[in-house]
């Protein structure tokens, strides 16, 4: 592109020099011819830099040069003559490369290859046949000085020309009618003009030269081939494959995977927009990664807080049964030894009297050291399962408690554990703040959950918020899976836990 812009800009000055030297050409039609030229060039340039990967601006660029190569016909240079008259109309089968690979930059069917290169190859066969049947005494290669096959070659070009601009537009006018709605707005400005330069220069050939409409219908085909270069930079500027909506089309999903985007082949390629495609594309592989990671995080945690749990229910039932093997046990020899004494030893009544009363405060200990044992981890949650345990349970509530209980299956030890201390924590809280003489306590598997509800009537305020044992207690159903709620105002309170039958 830079060496295109430099000899464009270079022939540029040259051709308008020569033009402009040369006399015959009038100031209008110089200054559109040099005008079209260099708006070509520039129109390329910025194509290439919007599209760099696209070699659709090269093209525009490339019709630019072979405007100004036309002109060095009009040079007074034996060689530059030879070399510029097999060029003269070298434009003509860029403008139909051009128009046949716009907007993507290449050719797509055989046909318009097979029409491109005819183009090329009629052109320079013909100006070069044009330069041997000359008798310019500038043309260094003339071999005749045969008027009539100098009008021939002429003849056959302008033919040959009008049959490829009328297979050109056939195509252009193809693409329009088949093509999708993006396509027919870069290829409408293009056509537009096409055809308007078209019929002005058909129209004005016809009339001839001393037909008054000829020569205002031939500026009117001079000034809309010198917009052309402005409708191939309207369609490179507008080619845009719809940042924004492409960009939802990948971002807003359900979650369920990114969203595949199919190309379509009609429209352009647009470098900022892939670019662009590119980055949503990313932000949302991202999000997906981070996600997955993060999920793979929380089930760590998860995992590690239920074996947490896991570890403080085998260390109470350690304890549970170090208690009973241990503390107990000599507590009870203890007290079993102090009683035979009483019977056995003659003792005085004011000794006796303090023995009865030491065994009387062992034997409270030991039911103190059970209750704390059952405490713990009552031995019928592991005997009997959770109905048992938590019926127990009521049964020693000093109120009036509705259970409901549904058929409970043996579940896992944790999970059955946890229930039954979300139970008890509830009906603690009820008997010591509540303020109500009836309670109601549910428990039901639904759906592979396990659902415990403790409701009362009571003055309600509870909260898991506040560091009470309710905060521990939700932390432990988490700890599961699950989820413990706490609905208490004016009317009442709710616990509800909600545990996950399988991790």
């Amino acid at each position: 592109m830079t060496g295109l812009l430099t000899a464009g800009f270079g022939l540029g000055v040259t051709a308008l020099a020569l033009k402009v030297a040369e006399g015959s050409h009038a100031a209008l039609d110089t200054a559109l011819s040099t005008t079209t030229g260099f708006l070509f060039l520039l129109a390329g340039a910025v194509a290439h830099v919007r599209r760099p990967a696209n070699p659709i601006g090269v093209l525009i660029a490339l019709v630019g040069v072979a405007l100004f190569l036309e002109d060095l016909q009009f040079t007074g240079n034996p060689v530059l003559y030879t070399i510029a008259v097999p060029l003269r109309a070298a434009s003509s089968p860029v403008i139909a490369h051009l128009v046949l690979a716009f907007p993507h930059g290449r050719l797509r069917s055989r046909w318009e290859r097979l029409l491109v290169a005819s183009s090329y190859l009629v052109v320079l066969a013909l100006g070069v046949l044009g330069l041997l049947f000359s008798d310019d005494p500038r043309d260094l290669l003339a071999i005749s000085a045969d008027h009539n096959g100098r009008g021939v070659a002429d003849r056959v070009l302008g033919l040959a020309a009008a049959v490829i601009s009328a297979g050109v537009v056939v195509v252009l006018l193809y693409r329009w009618l088949t093509g999708r709605l993006p396509q027919r707005r870069l290829l409408s400005p293009v056509i537009t003009i096409a055809l308007l330069g078209a019929l002005t220069s058909a129209a004005g050939t016809a009339l001839g030269d001393g037909q008054p409409l000829s020569e205002p219908l031939l500026q009117i085909y001079r000034v809309s081939f010198c917009l052309w270069p402005l409708a191939f930079l309207a369609g490179v500027l507008r080619a845009r494959v719809g940042n924004a909506e492409m960009i939802r089309l990948l971002l807003e999903r359900d979650g369920t995977g990114l969203a595949a985007l199919v190309q379509d082949d009609e429209v352009w390629k647009d470098s900022r927009s892939i670019d662009a495609l590119n980055a949503a594309a990313g932000l949302v592989l991202d999000n997906q990664r981070l996600t997955a990671e993060l999920e793979q995080r929380l089930a760590e945690v998860r995992a590690s807080r239920a074996r947490l749990v896991a570890a403080g229910d085998d260390e109470r039932r350690r304890l549970e049964r170090d208690l009973h093997d241990g503390a107990q046990q000599r507590l009870v020899s203890v007290v079993l030894l102090l009683r035979l004494a009483d019977r056995r030893a003659e003792l005085p009544p004011d000794v006796r009297t303090l023995l009865k009363s030491t065994v009387d405060e062992l034997q409270t200990a030991i039911t103190e050291l059970r209750e704390l044992a059952r405490g713990i981890r009552p031995a019928i949650l592991t005997e009997a399962g959770l109905g048992a345990a938590v019926r127990s349970l009521t049964d020693r509530i000093p109120m009036r408690v509705t259970l409901s209980a549904d058929p409970v299956p043996r579940l896992d030890a944790a999970v059955e554990a946890t229930a039954y201390y979300v139970t008890s924590e509830a009906l603690t809280n009820t008997l010591k703040h509540a303020r109500t003489d009836h309670v109601d306590v549910r428990i039901a598997v639904d759906g592979g959950r396990l659902r415990v509800e403790v409701t009362d009537h009571g003055v309600g305020g509870a909260s898991a918020d506040q560091g009470s044992g309710l905060a521990g207690l939700r932390d432990r159903v988490q700890a599961l899976g699950g989820e413990l709620s706490v609905d208490s105002g004016s009317g009442g309170t709710t616990v509800c836990a909600v545990i996950p039958l399988a991790g």
